[in-house]
C-alpha cells in the first residue's frame, strides 16, 4: 500500500469514525457489533484500488456500515429461523441403518450402477436427466441434441431395461 493511500485512509477515519460509531449506535440501539462494523467499514474502503477516486468518502462509509448492519440483521434472522429448538439427543429416533441393511443397499446401489453403465451413453444420459436430476423431455432434447420422442423413447428402453434385471436378480 502506498504511503498516499495509507495517509488518506488514516485520516478519514480520524474524520469519521466516531461519527460513524455515533450513526449505527443512533440508528440500531440495540446492535451490539458497533465497533466491528466501523472497522469493517474501513476495511472495506481500504480494500478499493483506489480510494481516493471516490468522491464523497463519508457517504460511502456509512453506505458500507449500513450495508454491514443489515447484512448483519438478515443472518440473525435467518439464522433463528432455521434454529431448531433444544431437543434432548436420547429422544430423537435411531435412523441409522444396521449393517445387514446398509451393506443390502449399497449392493443394490452397486447393482443399478452397473445396470446404468450397460446402457448407451445417450440412453443413460437421458435416463439420469429424466429420473435423477428430474428434467423434461423437452430440456433432455435440447441438451442431448435429439428429438423429444427420441428422448421419451430412450427413458423408456433404460427404464424396461433396468426393471427387466432388477426383477431377474428378485426371482433368485
Amino acid at each position: 500500500m502506498s504511503d498516499h493511500k495509507r495517509c488518506f485512509l488514516h485520516d478519514t477515519f480520524l474524520r469519521h469514525a466516531r461519527e460513524m460509531t455515533a450513526f449505527i449506535r443512533g440508528r440500531w440501539p440495540g446492535e451490539t457489533d458497533v465497533d466491528d462494523i466501523v472497522q469493517e467499514s474501513f476495511l472495506r474502503l481500504s480494500q478499493c484500488p483506489d480510494p481516493m477516486a471516490i468522491q464523497n468518502p463519508r457517504a460511502y462509509l456509512f453506505q458500507i456500515a449500513s450495508n454491514l448492519v443489515v447484512d448483519q440483521h438478515r443472518r440473525h434472522i435467518t439464522r433463528n429461523e432455521l434454529a431448531e429448538p433444544d431437543i434432548e439427543l436420547e429422544s430423537l429416533p435411531d435412523t441409522s441403518m444396521c449393517p445387514a441393511r446398509r451393506w443390502e443397499t449399497q449392493s443394490d446401489l452397486d447393482r443399478f450402477t452397473e445396470l446404468l453403465d450397460q446402457l448407451p451413453e445417450v440412453r443413460r444420459h437421458a435416463f439420469v436427466l429424466f429420473r435423477i436430476e428430474g428434467l423434461s423431455h423437452a430440456e433432455i432434447a435440447v441438451r442431448l441434441g435429439i428429438a423429444v420422442r427420441t428422448s421419451e423413447r430412450h427413458v423408456m428402453k433404460a427404464t424396461q431395461h433396468i426393471a427387466k434385471h432388477l426383477e431377474s436378480v428378485d426371482c433368485l
